[in-house]
């Protein structure tokens, strides 16, 4: 509950409670007075009457007429005079009518008129016995008269005490909006200064207290992310082209070919342009510096639409892009592309045609390739375009085809699983080796069909061949929020998102539809990860899903992770739990570049996870490097 909320209902309460007591007070004040002045009345009349009726004797006639004159105006319920013959000498019962007065309030009000009586005497001689008790009624009417009086002032008083209750809340607790907003924005690593110091002197020492704070959260962030960005840039760009390198690119390609991802294959192409050392004996360095940048930018430009691709320039001549995923027509076009731009670029930094030649070697791999075997036939058909007259462009031709499933028999494999929701899931750990404990179980699936198992990397071609991604995602979503898994009981599970199934437009309300039915009966908790290259590319797409997570209390984090992006601030605008890198690529960091890396995780909060990890020997690098959250083979039978 809110402050202002208590405070509202604290100070609500005292009025209410007060207003009721006054209430309360004046009523039974009321109530007792009337009371005591019927009381006092019938004392008074009896008296009167006594002493009359004395004189009248027995004469039943002169007894009507005495009785009837003196208590003709009364609130009488009871009037009686019994002779001493025992003869009524008068007796009168009213019967009050209440319907205007409702039965609980009488029953609340509980009103008892005592009895009054005397006896009446004439010296020493008792005439007979009077008795008369008030009426009640009377009361009844002009209690509840006044209480229902009471009610409506005390409902205008209430609700204009409230009013100003609320506007003058409102108005002292008006910078507590701030300083939560600012706090909020703490929690998702946001900093935000609040310039207008509010006037009340402890809210005015809270501002301050958090803008300082904010401040120095907000210094060691920064500091800590160019740090990161210039020892990225000394580790894995070329300085005069601006691209990655080649220890760059040999880690992405570790990141392609040996992860258990999405990826289902793409073209390498390898790029040489021959006598860059004449180019530079002929024009200066300089000049063919700049050629190299605008050649590199060339390259850029015509590659960006490739989310998981990259170019890098590997030596002095060569570059190398990995457009994934890409078709052999595709990987046409960008080359010619490419080559027209090649040829403008050569006249306008005024460069001769037989200086400078470019030439291509394409080879169109999958998943299934090894680095080795990516790097050596790439490299062959860029050999085969140098040494071929004819053309610049060579595409590696398979001599030989593996044997695989054909295309049909991939779709009835597809098509089975999905309608009977074969579907196996596999939960993998992810530990905390210092702490010794279990930091999450990451999910994956294989599918079932005729006694077969296939892996992930097995059937992820064939599905995004088919379109049938998001659908196998969204099966292993439902089977683990629908069917009960005692190995992940208060435990937290991380479950991997497809790009392909994010940016499938159903894909958001099948999820908050599932969600919205199930999340309340889970028995453990759910992490949700995005690829680091989807988070920096859709940045606004990662933000809407990462809304839905946090709307239900799922956590986020980001895998894949790499310092490939020119600006870092998109982990501040994901505010991830956690990033996953492979261990080669931590490994591969001096120890400044991982001190930057930790200061910066640190800032944001963000625990670094090293994946793949193989062997103890991995474990105590990592270790000696600080990195303590390790997921991988070594963490099944690892001993904690």
């Amino acid at each position: 509950m809110t402050l202002y909320k208590q405070i509202a209902l604290l100070v609500s309460s005292i009025i209410v409670i007060m207003l009721s007591s006054v209430m309360y007070i004046n009523y039974t004040t009321a109530k007792q007075n009337m009371l005591d002045a019927l009381y006092e009345t019938t004392v008074n009349n009896i008296s009167t009457i006594g002493a009359l009726l004395a004189d009248a004797g027995e004469d039943k006639v002169l007894i009507n007429s005495i009785i009837d004159s003196e208590l003709d105006g009364g609130y009488y319920k009871l009037i009686e005079y019994r002779l001493n013959s025992n003869d009524f000498g008068y007796k009168k019962v009213s019967s009050s009518e209440l319907k205007d007065v409702p039965v609980w309030f009488r029953e609340f009000t509980n009103i008892k008129v005592p009895l009054i009586q005397m006896e009446v005497t004439s010296g020493w001689k008792i005439l007979g016995s009077l008795k008369i008790r008030g009426d009640s009624a009377i009361v009844y009417k002009t209690l509840y008269k006044m209480f229902t009086n009471m009610v409506q002032l005390f409902t205008v008083f209430s609700l204009i005490s409230l009013l100003v209750l609320a506007l003058l809340l409102h108005f002292i607790l008006k910078p507590l909006k701030s300083i939560q907003y600012q706090a909020e924005a703490v929690i998702d690593n946001k900093f935000i200064h609040i310039n207008k110091v509010p006037y009340t002197q402890e809210f005015k020492e809270v501002v301050v207290a958090m803008n300082s704070m904010v401040k120095r959260v907000e210094e060691v962030f920064h500091k800590a992310h160019e740090a990161t960005k210039r020892n990225s840039e000394l580790l894995y760009n070329d300085t005069v082209s601006k691209l990655f390198n080649r220890r760059y690119l040999m880690l992405k390609l570790t990141e392609i070919l040996e992860s258990d991802n999405e990826i289902i294959g793409g073209i390498s192409i390898f790029i040489s342009l021959e006598s860059i050392e004449n180019l530079t004996k002929t024009h200066g360095q300089v000049a063919t510096d700049k050629f190299l940048y605008s050649f590199a930018q060339v390259l850029l430009q015509n590659t960006n639409k490739y989310e998981e691709g990259l170019v890098a320039r590997v030596n002095i001549s060569e570059f190398t892009i990995l457009a994934i995923p890409c078709t052999r027509q595709e990987a046409e076009s960008l080359i010619e592309t490419i080559e027209k731009h090649f040829y403008l670029l050569v006249q306008e930094h005024k460069i001769e045609s037989e200086v400078l030649q470019s030439s291509y070697g394409v080879y169109d791999f999958s998943t299934s390739s090894s680095i080795s075997e990516l790097l050596t036939k790439t490299d062959s058909a860029l050999l085969q375009a140098k040494a071929d007259e004819a053309s610049n462009v060579c595409f590696y031709e398979e001599k030989e085809k593996k044997l695989a499933l054909a295309k049909t028999e991939w779709y009835d494999i597809l098509k089975n699983v999905i309608s009977e929701k074969s579907l196996q899931l596999k939960f993998w750990n992810t530990l905390n080796i210092k702490e010794k404990s279990l930091y999450h179980k990451v999910m994956t699936f294989s599918l079932l069909h005729k006694d077969q198992e296939y892996f992930f990397g097995d059937f992820i071609a064939p599905a995004s061949n088919f379109n049938l991604v998001s659908k196998l995602s969204f099966l292993s979503i439902e089977k683990l929020f629908i069917e009960e898994h005692k190995e992940l009981q208060t435990q937290v599970c991380s479950v991997r998102l497809t790009s392909e199934f994010l940016k499938d437009k159903s894909t958001y309300e099948a999820l908050s539809r599932l969600f919205k039915k199930y999340t309340k009966n889970l028995q453990f908790q759910v992490n949700f990860e995005v690829s680091n290259s989807l988070a920096i590319n859709s940045s606004n797409l990662v933000d809407n899903y990462n809304k839905l997570f946090k709307k239900y209390g799922f956590g986020f984090g980001i895998n894949s992770f790499t310092t490939e992006a020119d600006d870092l601030g998109y982990l501040q605008d994901c505010n991830p739990q956690f990033i996953k890198a492979d261990r080669r690529f931590l490994l591969d960091q001096p120890q400044v570049s991982l001190d930057a890396l930790h200061g910066l995780s640190n800032a944001l909060e963000i625990d670094i996870i090293a994946t793949f990890v193989q062997s103890k020997e991995d474990v105590e690098k990592l270790e000696d490097k600080g990195i303590i959250f390790l997921q991988g083979p070594i963490t099944e039978n690892y001993n904690l």
